[in-house]
């Protein structure tokens, strides 16, 4: 029980700490309280200046609301789940958007005004069907404080060179994409601290290996549910890792160098077959430094 609430609470921390630091606190700072939270336009419409976050998630919504566009106050903004084709230009009107989810739609593009949102910092692109990522990340590339994007489950084999761009990301999270080898360009993102490439079970890990090295701040790295067989020994020359999930995975052991890993604090293999004299071992030969989520 202590090891699940362990593992909730590294979660929430690390995927909801973007998110709570650079939009609530900031909002709390600002306002002295929470904003008030919207989920119905037609309530939004009566007080336009009062709406700071609108939560329009799957409402049936065909065309972007562009009634949106008067809440000039507007901070977070999602619409996820809806049928939305396409975003209007005049989104460059919500200068003040940190938060925007536009995840379960049908967008394949977005405006080139849509670059000028400075203000924002997390951004939703997730089971987007249809997604042009070559003209959608030139775009989103230029969005000067974006941190944190969400581009899971959006059927993207190959990544645009243009991924090198994002130098401010500080999470990325890729999971659920049929990506073989993770390209060189990430290693460009030298904010970035948090990578998601679970649900992956076309990931080469051994020929992706080179370029997470090369990612030198990175603290977190998702690999649950890969189908990965062996972990190459060469994961070891990640300094920054602090946290490493291999759960539900295929692996009968561990390399022996996990334990050189200075950075190390968590990892999680539970759900693989390894068999339990090596669960033994681990357990002695990674406490107290590096704690273990073996799943029992």
């Amino acid at each position: 029980m202590k090891k699940k609430k362990e593992y909730k609470k590294i979660t929430f921390i690390y995927f909801g700490l973007l998110l709570v630091l650079l939009f609530t606190l900031s909002a709390v700072k600002s306002y002295g309280q929470i904003p008030v939270r919207f989920d119905n336009l037609q309530e939004a419409m009566a007080a336009p200046n009062s709406v700071e976050w609108l939560e329009l998630r799957d409402k049936g919504y065909d065309k972007f609301p562009e009634v949106i566009f008067q809440f000039r106050n507007l901070e977070f903004l999602d619409l996820s789940g809806n049928q939305l084709k396409s975003v209007p230009d005049e989104i460059s009107a919500l200068s003040r958007l940190k938060y925007l989810d536009l995840s379960g739609n049908l967008i394949r593009e977005v405006p080139g005004s849509m670059g000028s949102l400075d203000s924002l910092t997390t951004l939703h692109m997730a089971n987007l069907p249809y997604l042009n990522l070559d003209q959608v990340f030139p775009v989103i590339s230029q969005i000067r404080d974006l941190r944190v994007l969400d581009i899971k489950n959006d059927n993207i084999v190959t990544l645009p060179s243009s991924i090198q761009n994002f130098t401010q990301l500080e999470l990325l999270d890729l999971s659920g994409n049929p990506i073989r080898v993770i390209p060189r360009e990430l290693t460009y993102l030298d904010q970035l601290k948090i990578l998601y490439l679970n649900n992956d079970k076309e990931l080469d890990l051994e020929g992706s290996v080179d370029v997470l090295i090369e990612i030198e701040q990175l603290q977190e790295l998702h690999l649950e549910n890969d189908a990965i067989k062996v972990i190459p020994d060469k994961i070891s020359r990640m300094k920054s890792l602090e946290y490493l999930y291999l759960n539900e995975n295929h692996l009968d052991q561990l390399p022996p160098s996990i334990r050189t890993m200075p950075g190390l604090k968590y990892i999680d293999v539970h759900a693989n077959p390894i068999p339990n004299v090596f669960l033994d071992e681990y357990r002695r030969y990674l406490a107290p430094s590096i704690k273990i989520n073996i799943g029992n």
